[in-house]
């Protein structure tokens, strides 16, 4: 069972502002409106670390859908929804299946960015796509378009190192779909990415204490 106190990996990373010069070379900015499906493969860097198993993004027109899966099955999944609409942190708690609302992941200011570790890096074919490690966290980022809010980099990964605290762990992409936008709309094949799953319990921080009656959240919830 993928740990409660790992429910939203991403809040847990601080956003990387990388500036577009120094990715200018791996993202284009006629392919920011990638829509598409890209499948992580995740492996721990420490012994006994934790990782899920399996890793999915669904992107479309500045949306997110990011489903952690572990190697039993199970699986959490978290809505990016833009400014506007927050985000939605959708996971079993206790048996009761739970629809988190709150805001996006804050963006805060990274450390500098590895100057050994750039553009003159020599270019990685991951899932068949070339990409160039960037960053202090070896962002592997092609020309994708932007990353989630609360990923420590500016455009979509191929492969990148995420930290949770003193976990660590490294995400690799398998595959990566590009999609007609057409895909998403109502009624098609991922027209229901970006809606919260029916028969969820839906509550925002607050009134997930209250439900189960908790002490303040703490490591659970990242708000």
């Amino acid at each position: 069972m993928i740990k409660t106190r790992h429910i939203f990996f991403a809040l847990a990373i601080n956003i990387s502002l990388l500036s577009f010069n120094s990715l200018s070379a791996q993202t284009d900015q006629s392919s920011a409106s990638f829509s598409g499906v890209i499948t992580y493969s995740c492996e721990p860097i420490k012994k006994n670390g934790f990782a899920p198993f399996e890793v999915i993004v669904v992107t479309h027109n500045g949306q997110f859908r990011i489903t952690e899966s572990s190697e039993s099955g199970k699986s959490q999944s978290f809505l990016l929804l833009g400014s506007a609409q927050g985000s939605v942190n959708q996971f079993t708690f206790f048996g009761t299946e739970i629809a988190l609302t709150g805001p996006l992941p804050k963006a805060t200011l990274d450390s500098p960015s590895n100057p050994e570790i750039g553009i003159s890096s020599t270019p990685q074919i991951i899932a068949g796509t070339s990409c160039i490690p960037c960053g202090g966290n070896n962002w592997c980022a092609p020309s994708l378009g932007l990353a989630p809010a609360g990923w420590p980099g500016s455009s979509l990964p191929l492969k990148a190192t995420i930290i949770y605290g003193e976990v660590s762990y490294m995400i690799i992409a398998t595959s990566v779909l590009q999609l007609d936008p057409k895909e998403f709309r109502r009624n098609a094949t991922y027209g229901d990415s970006f809606i919260i799953d029916k028969d969820r319990t839906i509550v925002d921080a607050k009134g997930f204490v209250e439900l189960f009656q908790l002490t303040p959240p703490t490591d659970a919830i990242r708000y």
